[in-house]
């Protein structure tokens, strides 16, 4: 990120900046070779301990899968585990009992492979984490893998990772047996079952593990398989979290930050999750005939109170201050324009802090607000400084930063929002009224003309085309799912607020994609359901094609929770391509989930199961899901689909728009051709739907 040129000397805005800040690759290949280097140290001394040449048969079973640094102990124990586990099982096959020792070219392939699935543990837990920074918090954490898991958890300021047990397993064993698999172990899934297994037995695995030194008799070798395959696998959740906390006590007591790239994807995170819970409060009547314009445009979430209601207050103020002047109700918020506004908000908060306190900068402020939960005056407060600038200022640093329209007119509104009064109309999570929304808007804009003026018809209804196709599909899918649910209760849509038309695919020479993944709000109706009562979030997949629909292929629904910030997400691998923020389920299968990372760490195409890859080159793998999704995530001035709905349809031609994906134009044009190989982002290609 860059402080904007020739800014007024009291105010830091800040702007994108197309960097990674992933280094020179001459300094990345130096960082590999260092980490190597330390791996190779935890081989010498678990070879040391092992003896090999005194023990006939350990040698064929360390090379054949047991002497893998895979694992949640520290290096040197996992070695040893995995390979006396490996040698206990084994009955070794004739002339596997004169190998007496590894040969050098054998132990430096496996630990380049051991360094590889290391890497993808990280990366494939960790979203939008870069290869060289995984290898770079491995060289802090001395190739500790859950060390190294525990720095980049801080190093991302994710304060509550694990808080959700069941999602936190979910995401450490899949990640785990994708770290297998990279490291081409030749069972992948028996590895995942046996550090379970040692989850459940932690302390007498390490007692066992302790026993075993260079002299150590015969029958200690076999105690620690013996002990494993007679466990039990624990049934309740939090099967990985021993093994984080033997980690903490490995951890070293302060840390230098990395400030990875991935940092702003913490609190990108956090603020996604203060939108949806913004919308779910918004009366649907108003959501969709005015407010989805005034929240798309104006509804940042920076002002003098907490994140959801600064939306709700900056969306009925704009509402109110700026009224519409073209009649346009929709059921869908668009997810680039969404998406566009909750950055937008990201540089609007950073902004606000680095123009009230000069001495943070950039990683500071985010940090600032993670650990305030994405509260800016909470984190204003915390800072404990003496302000270089007044808070008008600052919120008008905020809105320059956010692109809004008038920037002015906000920061004057926010310093003298009444606060307490706002507060107590909106305490709860409950479904705010029209009259509540009447009262705010009175409160935030008192000069706001009393009586509605007329509305234009929206003169180009062939835009709303996909929003329709996409209500009816949702329309459908919610019976269906009230139907599996014995009628009781029924839902009524509040919101698209989520779509992702890209998944499962490209595939072919038209790049066909065959599914969409799909957030949506509907709220119970039934005799023990209020008015009033908060929407609830459903997540969705469904075929693209619509005969494929017709001829029985049901759309897969489920509930879902917005997650707390700064903990984990669930991921799909088509959704962080796009940058786009769905809330997945969290155990339920979905495509993106699971084959479809594995595949892509095998080097394999998800989607094709043609691809050869001596002729071709993967179309995912974890720098393209990060290079190609930062024309989302970074997005703060290039044009989208939607904006054709929010400005006046007499002064844009609809060509402009013939893309539902991000427009990346303007500023943007000249940061993307400057671009060097390593930090090189994609633009978002077109595809066509099947």
């Amino acid at each position: 990120m860059a402080l904007v040129p020739d800014c007024p000397p009291d105010l830091r805005i800040y702007k994108p900046i197309f960097d990674c800040g992933l280094g020179l690759r001459r300094q990345q290949s130096e960082h590999r070779s260092r980490l190597l280097r330390k791996i190779r140290d935890s081989y010498c001394k678990a070879l040391e301990r092992l003896n090999l040449r005194a023990r006939p048969g350990m040698a064929a079973r360390f090379l054949d899968g047991g002497g893998f640094c895979l694992g949640f102990l520290d290096p040197v124990s996992n070695i040893v585990a995995n390979t006396l586990i490996s040698y206990g099982r084994a009955v070794s096959a004739a002339g596997e009992c004169d190998l007496v020792y590894v040969p050098e070219e054998k132990l430096r392939d496996l630990e380049r492979r051991s360094m590889d699935g290391m890497v993808t543990f990280l990366t494939r837990f960790f979203p939008y984490l870069p290869d060289c920074h995984a290898v770079r918090f491995l060289l802090l954490a001395d190739a500790d893998l859950m060390v190294a898991f525990r720095i980049v958890a801080l190093d991302l300021g994710m304060s509550r990772i694990g808080s959700d047990k069941r999602a936190f397993d979910d995401a450490l064993g899949m990640a785990f047996k994708c770290a297998a698999m990279a490291a081409k172990h030749p069972n992948p899934d028996r590895l995942s079952f046996d550090w379970l297994a040692i989850s459940s037995r932690l302390h007498d695995t390490v007692r066992l593990l302790d026993e075993v030194r260079r002299r150590s008799p015969s029958s200690s070798l076999d105690k620690l398989p013996k002990l494993l395959d007679g466990s039990l696998l624990p049934v309740h959740s939090g099967l990985w979290a021993p093994f984080v906390a033997v980690a903490d006590s490995r951890c070293p007591r302060s840390m230098p930050y990395l400030h990875s790239s991935a940092l702003k994807g913490t609190l990108q995170d956090a603020i996604h999750g203060f939108y949806l819970k913004a919308i779910a409060q918004l009366p649907a009547g108003e959501l969709r005939s005015r407010f989805h314009r005034s929240l798309l445009i104006a509804g940042h979430c920076y002002g003098p109170l907490d994140p959801v209601s600064n939306i709700i207050i900056n969306t009925i103020w704009y509402d109110a201050a700026f009224p519409p002047t073209v009649k346009l109700e929709v059921d869908v918020i668009g997810t680039m324009i969404l998406h566009r506004m909750e950055t937008r908000s990201v540089f609007g908060l950073l902004s606000f802090l680095s123009t009230r306190y000069h001495h943070i900068d950039f990683n500071q402020a985010i940090r600032c607000l993670l650990q305030a939960d994405g509260d800016l005056l909470l984190a204003d407060h915390r800072l404990d400084a003496e302000a270089a600038a007044d808070l008008e200022k600052a919120f008008f640093a905020a809105a320059t930063a956010a692109y809004h329209p008038n920037p002015d007119a906000q920061a004057k509104a926010l310093h003298s929002c009444p606060s307490q009064q706002i507060s107590m109309l909106l305490q709860g999570s409950g479904q705010l009224s029209s009259e509540d929304v009447q009262c705010l808007a009175r409160l935030l804009c008192p000069e706001a003309a009393c009586s509605e003026q007329p509305l234009r018809p929206f003169p180009h209804p062939w835009h709303l085309y996909s929003h329709t196709r996409m209500s009816k599909k949702i329309d459908a899918a919610l019976s269906a799912y009230a139907a599996m649910q014995s009628g009781e209760p029924t839902y009524e849509l509040h919101t698209i607020c989520g779509v992702n038309k890209y998944v499962s695919g490209p595939v072919g020479t038209v790049a066909k994609c065959y599914r969409t993944h799909v957030n949506f709000q509907a709220t119970p109706r039934g005799t023990q359901f209020p008015t009033g009562t908060t929407p609830l979030l459903f997540f969705a997949e469904f075929c693209n094609d619509d005969d494929k629909d017709r001829a029985g292929t049901q759309p897969f629904v489920c509930r879902v929770s917005v997650p707390l910030p700064c903990t984990e997400r669930v991921r799909c691998l088509y959704c962080d391509h796009m940058g786009i923020r769905i809330v997945h389920p969290v155990g339920e299968d979905f495509h993106g989930r699971k084959l479809d990372f594995e595949k892509m760490v095998c080097g394999e195409d998800p989607c094709d199961d043609d691809f050869d890859p001596a002729v071709e080159q993967p179309y995912y793998t974890n720098m393209q899901i990060i290079n190609h999704s930062r024309g989302t995530t970074e997005m703060v001035r290039g044009r989208v689909e939607e904006d054709c709905l929010y400005n006046d349809p007499l002064e844009h031609r609809s060509d402009e728009y013939d893309c539902d994906l991000t427009l990346i134009r303007d500023v943007y044009d000249s940061d993307l051709d400057s671009m060097a190989d390593e930090c090189h982002v994609s633009y978002p290609m077109n595809i066509v739907l099947a």
